[in-house]
């Protein structure tokens, strides 16, 4: 399971979070919001196939703890410092177990892979739940990595097409995304696809964060 033996919170959230991510079948894909061509129904594992890119998008699952750890592996210094702000090693214990165990209403995560091997994966994807209920901080936020060789292929683009359809799903209505300089590409997918929310953007001394409409 997500990091603990049965019976311990992860587990628990583990088992939880697997059923939400499973019900009702696959993460959304094609359609009218410019997502692309799907191929198939969805596997077991809720893996859906962009027919034009070749990329499968599937929920993150507990199963892929080790594959995930080999996508950290095949990632740069530079490409883990743009997404989680700082150098590390391997993911953040708290957000690799949520992104494998948490239901997607607190935290949703998709991966990406291509020939149906999911033990390779080249991407992951998250959208997680603020912790304060107020503000700007009310958006729950988007994030994307995807390892060095399979950047600028559309990996990225299939993920966040596949976060928002599900977003949009659970009725959410805003999300937010924070970028350090060197990461726009991120801003202008989102840009592409959604409106920036009036006065939601803002500035720090470590990048930009920008809220986006989803309705």
């Amino acid at each position: 399971m997500a990091g603990g033996p049965a019976g311990t919170p992860v587990a628990a959230r583990a088992a939880a979070g697997v059923e939400s991510r499973t019900a009702g079948g696959a993460v959304q894909g094609g359609g009218a919001d410019g997502s692309g061509t799907v191929d198939g129904s969805g596997g077991a594992d809720g893996a859906r196939r962009d027919a034009r890119t070749g990329w499968c998008v599937a929920p993150a699952l507990p199963g892929d703890r080790q594959a995930l750890a080999a996508l950290f592996a095949a990632c740069s210094e530079d490409t883990v410092r743009l997404r989680f702000f700082g150098r590390l090693r391997a993911f953040p214990r708290d957000y690799l177990d949520g992104a494998l165990a948490d239901p997607p209403h607190v935290h949703d995560a998709v991966v990406v892979y291509r020939g149906g091997d999911r033990t390779r994966l080249a991407g992951l994807a998250s959208l997680v739940a603020p912790t304060r209920p107020e503000g700007e901080a009310a958006a729950p936020e988007i994030a994307v990595l995807v390892a060095d060789p399979w950047q600028r292929q559309g990996a990225g683009t299939a993920m966040i097409t596949a976060l928002l359809a599900r977003a949009r799903a659970r009725g959410v209505v805003r999300v937010r995304a924070s970028v350090l300089p060197g990461r726009m590409p991120l801003l202008a997918a989102l840009s592409r696809r959604l409106t920036p929310e009036v006065g939601g953007s803002s500035y720090t001394r470590d990048g930009l964060s920008t809220v986006y409409k989803l309705r």
